[in-house]
């Protein structure tokens, strides 16, 4: 006669192999899925970054539709798994988004909005405006300096706001640390713009004298 322990360790062995094959076939497709919404929001930066909005665009709503699908299949195994590999692509994307509205000017809709867990959407924003300084150091080379001080404006609101978010990293997963870099950034950027400016003046000045000498 068998033992009934042993009979019931084979029946919890069993079923407990039929669940981690399901949580890691959710888990694979996740990272997949993951991996692919960090393509597509790498891509839809670099179309905002050459002004193709409208490729930018089509390529975040790529994005949403992808994560939408992915996510229940996820949800329903997160107790069992760590799942913050799909928080990385939701970052990522609102990352996208927000870089987009700092660089249009366009409103966010809430439809995307309301996609996303609050601690992607505030890192997203903080890498958004990260994202800025390449388009701040960009007006420069244009010699538009008063167009990157725009963004460094755009950089110096992120900040505050996100500073104002007084939760432990265990609830926010990491956003005062991504806010802190932000902070670097910023005023590296700030430095960037005060050195362009005083040339500027440098060089207006220069004029100013040439134009005396020769009169």
């Amino acid at each position: 006669m068998e033992n009934k322990s042993l009979a019931l360790i084979k029946k919890v062995t069993k079923s407990s192999n039929l669940l981690f094959k399901k949580i890691h076939e959710s888990r694979e497709i996740g990272l997949k899925t993951s991996r692919e919404i960090i393509g597509i929001s790498s891509r839809s930066i670099r179309a905002a970054h050459r002004g193709e909005y409208k490729e930018s665009q089509k390529l975040i709503d790529e994005g949403i539709k992808k994560l939408k699908s992915v996510k229940p299949k996820i949800i329903k195994h997160s107790s069992d798994m760590n799942s913050t590999f799909l928080l990385d692509g939701e970052k990522e994307l609102c990352e996208a988004i927000f870089f987009i509205s700092f660089t249009s000017n366009k409103i966010i809709p809430l439809k995307y909005i309301d996609s996303f867990s609050p601690s992607s959407l505030l890192k997203g924003m903080a890498e958004a405006a990260s994202e800025l300084r390449r388009s701040a150091l960009d007006k420069i080379r244009e010699n538009n300096v008063l167009e990157s001080e725009k963004y460094l404006e755009i950089m110096n609101e992120v900040v505050d706001v996100l500073e104002s978010v007084d939760y432990p990293e265990g609830v926010t997963t990491g956003l005062r640390r991504t806010t802190d870099q932000l902070r670097s950034v910023v005023e590296r950027t700030r430095g960037d713009i005060t050195i362009a400016l005083e040339r500027k003046e440098l060089e207006r000045s220069i004029n100013s004298l040439k134009e005396e000498l020769n009169n």
